[in-house]
């Protein structure tokens, strides 16, 4: 699987000229672009993990200019799980540029993931994906830690949207649904799952309707299944928590 996924960052990389071409083309075009959202959901899951198992607020804003963007991502408990009320339990910052070939979207990018108010230390993950705009979008991305696990995550995920007839003038609404399958390295699965071996770690399955509410706004309301893969992270999962996870939530956005 390592070797895949030094494959697919090769070809993405040999991609990357065809892309600085369609690039300098579209200089003339810059158009800055700022999205803003607040999603408030019941757990905080992260690729299988259950973070916080109770109400969560995340608030994001992302900045954008031609092909690059810039978001900052937030965490807020709402509640007192994990003995933390109303404190910011993680912050993660994501640059990024996506190459546009035709119907293929190429992003390639870094996080920076931060816990100001917790023992977990900070990491850094760089990340390159690809995706291709279809009836179905199919999509892969690989992610490699570069700080606490120096391992490989690599999501592949299938995308489907549906407009349904407007409700009105002002109101359009949409059907959205998707599936995501993770696989992790030995080293990001020690790390983060307790398991000293590679292997599929977890996958998601959600259900959405964005509502478009005149040109600005946005309404999502969300249902996200998802659970772990492989047999030996359910066992070293299994103390800690469910292997299978369901949460739901509203997500309230703005794009200028």
């Amino acid at each position: 699987m390592k070797k895949l996924a030094l494959t697919l960052i090769l070809a993405i990389c040999m991609a990357l000229p065809m892309g600085l071409a369609s690039a300098t083309t579209a200089q003339a075009k810059l158009t800055p672009t700022l999205d803003a959202e607040v999603a408030f959901n019941s757990k905080y899951v992260w690729r299988g993990i259950v973070v916080v198992d109770d109400w969560v607020a995340q608030p994001s804003i992302t900045a954008g200019l031609g092909g690059f963007s810039f978001n900052v991502w937030v965490d807020y408990m709402l509640t007192d799980e994990n003995d933390r009320r109303n404190e910011i339990d993680e912050i993660d910052l994501t640059l990024d540029y996506t190459f546009e070939l035709g119907k293929f979207s190429i992003p390639v990018g870094v996080i920076r993931y931060t816990f100001p108010n917790s023992d977990v230390g900070d990491t850094t993950e760089l990340y390159a994906g690809v995706s291709y705009d279809w009836i179905v979008t199919p999509s892969i991305t690989i992610y490699k830690d570069v700080q606490e696990s120096n391992g490989y995550y690599i999501l592949g995920a299938l995308d489907y949207s549906l407009d349904l007839p407007k409700l009105n003038e002002t109101i359009g609404w949409s059907l959205a649904v998707g599936a995501s399958i993770g696989y992790g390295s030995d080293d990001n699965n020690s790390f983060y799952y307790g398991s000293d071996k590679s292997g599929f770690t977890d996958y998601s399955l959600y259900v959405s309707l964005p509502f478009g509410i005149g040109e600005y706004v946005t309404l999502t309301p969300q249902v996200v299944f998802t659970g772990l893969v492989d047999s030996d992270i359910k066992d070293s999962m299994e103390p800690i928590q469910d292997e299978n996870n369901i949460y739901f939530g509203l997500v309230v956005g703005a794009s200028f």
